[in-house]
């Protein structure tokens, strides 16, 4: 059986804000982790375990801060990148890419932009409704996708979820194919 094709898209928004919430409740982080504050989070090897065929990763987040510090944040991030398993059967046993950033302006600090959740919903509906990929992961916490994910999954899409535990919505965790945790993988003893 073939790998499914695979697309991660990571809210970026949701997983800083809770990984920093951990942080400030004591959390310790793994030495592996890329963070910037208020802006990314990444452990490498979110990607490592599947054998999923991962055709890309969207990581959307926003900013505060004029063209100038969009661009340098979509640098870094870009700069980022991770390994994957695409054929189990291959005698090449990862490949490996890079992260592709989608950074919104954001007016303020405890803003929440809506322009990140905007385009997440689009991005996940519009391949949805393709037979371009199989499977849909999305990286977030936020119960606000659930919509999403059953209209993802009524045209025949495989969802799973990932996010932290601090600000989960518990529903995500039986609504999907495959939810995991990613307290394990970011923090030291949780």
């Amino acid at each position: 059986m073939a790998s499914p094709k695979t697309i991660i898209f990571a809210d970026g928004e949701n997983l800083v804000m809770r990984y920093q919430a951990m942080i400030a409740a004591g959390a310790k982080p793994h030495k592996k982790i890329h963070h910037i504050p208020d802006s990314f989070v990444w452990h490498p090897d979110i990607t490592t375990w599947s054998c999923f065929e991962l055709i890309r990763v969207w990581y959307y987040t926003s900013v505060i801060g004029d063209i100038n510090k969009i661009q340098d944040i979509e640098n870094q991030i870009g700069n980022i990148d991770y390994d994957y398993h695409y054929d189990p059967d291959s005698t090449i046993p990862k490949a490996t890419a890079q992260i592709v950033p989608r950074v919104y302006k954001k007016s303020s600090k405890s803003q929440k932009t809506r322009n990140v959740d905007i385009n997440i919903i689009i991005d996940v509906m519009r391949h949805s409704y393709s037979r371009d990929i199989d499977l849909i992961y999305i990286l977030s916490g936020d119960g606000d996708y659930l919509p999403l994910i059953n209209e993802a999954m009524k045209q025949g899409k495989r969802v799973f979820v990932s996010a932290f535990s601090s600000g989960l919505n518990k529903q995500l965790s039986y609504s999907v194919d495959t939810f995991t945790l990613l307290d394990e993988l970011f923090f030291k003893n949780t």
